[in-house]
């Protein structure tokens, strides 16, 4: 995959996920495109690389959210570093290990968000942050990088 088609999509998530942070209301149906695009960075590239883009996405979603700036910016990193440092003892060709990788990353990574939020501002810890969108976000990644097109695309083998 060349620089121009990943930015490319990079951009084409960050604008569906801007639409729907804006539009879909329902926590249940929330997909969090950009933490799939935090899994690939951690994956594929170095520690210092996977922890400068999971700081970044982490603040655009604060900021896109319009909640308390850098608590997804924490919980993100801390995420991105359990995935850096997991995924190289992971077969993730398997798509079991992929969606678990997915999945149980976005919801430790919500939890500690939902956390500094009942700690801020009095928020109730909620399942359907810690559940819901992690499932459906795993489920959609597993999804994307399964046909051996995308798999090339992508370069995950």
């Amino acid at each position: 995959m060349n620089r121009k088609s990943r930015f490319s999509l990079l951009i084409v998530m960050i604008v569906l996920q801007f639409f729907i942070n804006r539009y879909i209301t329902v926590m249940k149906l929330n997909i969090d495109l950009l933490f799939l695009v935090l899994i690939y960075v951690s994956v594929k590239s170095t520690f210092l690389k996977s922890i400068l883009t999971a700081t970044t996405i982490g603040l655009f979603t604060d900021f896109f959210s319009g909640n308390v700036l850098g608590v997804f910016g924490f919980s993100r990193t801390l995420a991105a570093f359990i995935i850096h440092e997991s995924s190289a003892y992971l077969d993730l060709r398997k798509k079991t290990f992929l969606f678990l990788l997915i999945s149980l990353s976005l919801a430790f990574s919500n939890l500690v968000a939902n956390l500094f939020f009942s700690f801020i501002q009095n928020y109730e810890i909620s399942l359907e942050f810690i559940l819901y969108p992690p499932l459906i976000t795993g489920i959609l990644g597993v999804l994307m990088t399964g046909p051996r097109a995308m798999k090339r695309y992508l370069d995950v083998y």
